[in-house]
């Protein structure tokens, strides 16, 4: 996002740079900084603070009598024909599996793995990551599946359904630190207060030199802002769906979304 950003910006700069000089060469100028200060770290560090600080540390989870870890997916990798969880998707699954060891001696515990098929591998997250965690050890009863999300919003919309049939009371959201502000936003619109707690974290470094690492991380978070932007900006033009009551209140069965096909 932030290469196209600065593409753009030069590609205009060169369409007007013979009948509007100062404005190409604003544009031009424009589109170096942004690629400079990403990728040394000036954009980057602060960007990705704003979003990851709150989660970084992992707070102490009081497990109760019902309990419910949902595990966000973060894609599907394809490799040789065969579908399998990408290198980030491990830091999730290990989470829930840590989580679902300290849980299960306190209570009933569930894991909810929320995740379609949105790059049309032919196999949902929500499979894929059940499958390693099954080999892990985990009881396959469980674990609940929401094979049916393609974004972070269908996740949370998908989810409260589950969350209803589990009766769960007390639930905890794993996801990146990266990812968990837009997540959690998002879950409270319907009605899902939870504990987060995160799975993997992204450091960038200040560099003298742009490099591409820097400049992915900051396409990373500004993603996620641009995530957060819309959702408030679709609540001002009332095209969100109404929030829901908190999932501890009595819900409206005809109100509430169907849940998934799982």
């Amino acid at each position: 996002m932030i290469v196209s950003v600065v593409v753009a910006l030069l590609f205009l700069a060169f369409a007007l740079h013979r009948r509007q000089r100062r404005t190409a060469g604003v544009l031009a100028c424009g589109g170096i900084l942004l690629l400079v200060c990403s990728g040394c770290g000036l954009l980057t560090l602060p960007m990705l603070s704003g979003l990851q600080a709150p989660f970084l540390k992992l707070p102490h989870v009081d497990w109760g009598a019902s309990n419910a870890i949902v595990v966000l997916g973060v894609g599907t990798a394809k490799i040789d024909g065969a579908i399998e969880s990408p290198p980030f998707a491990y830091a999730r699954i290990l989470r829930a599996l840590e989580l679902y060891r300290d849980c299960k001696s306190h209570g009933r515990c569930r894991i909810i793995l929320s995740g379609g098929d949105p790059q049309h591998h032919g196999a949902p997250e929500a499979a894929v990551y059940a499958a390693e965690l099954v080999k892990a050890g985990i009881d396959r009863a469980d674990i609940v599946l929401d094979e049916a999300s393609r974004n972070t919003w269908e996740n949370a919309k998908f989810t409260r359904a589950l969350l209803e049939r589990e009766g769960a009371d007390n639930i905890v959201l794993v996801t990146a630190a990266l990812h968990m502000r837009r997540s959690l936003l998002y879950f409270t619109h319907f009605g899902i207060a939870a504990t987060p707690i995160r799975a993997e974290a992204i450091e960038s470094e200040l560099s003298l030199l742009p490099n591409s690492l820097n400049i992915a991380y900051c396409d990373s978070a500004l993603h996620e802002y641009l995530g957060i932007a819309q959702y408030h900006l679709y609540n001002l033009l009332g095209w969100n769906a109404a929030p829901l009551a908190s999932l501890r209140a009595p819900v409206d069965a005809a109100a509430a979304p169907r849940p998934p096909s799982s």
